[in-house]
């Protein structure tokens, strides 16, 4: 029979607290480089439209004549 058995952990803190920081970096690193390279895109398609829209609007007017670009 084992009385009063009791079984101690020793949890090496300075680690866990280290992996945490590290972990949280990790994070934020990869969260700005997704908002930059969804950024990146948004604008991309933004020009896009833009340019497809001037190109459905320019087949309405007859050619030579000019649409002016803000």
């Amino acid at each position: 029979m084992i009385n009063n058995c009791q079984i101690k952990i020793k949890l090496n803190t300075h680690m866990n607290f280290e992996a945490g920081i590290r972990f949280i970096f990790f994070l934020v690193l990869f969260g700005v480089t997704n908002y930059l390279m969804m950024l990146k895109r948004y604008e991309k398609d933004i020009k896009k439209r833009k340019v497809l829209q001037y190109k459905r609007i320019s087949k309405l007017y007859p050619k030579g004549s000019f649409i002016f670009k803000n």
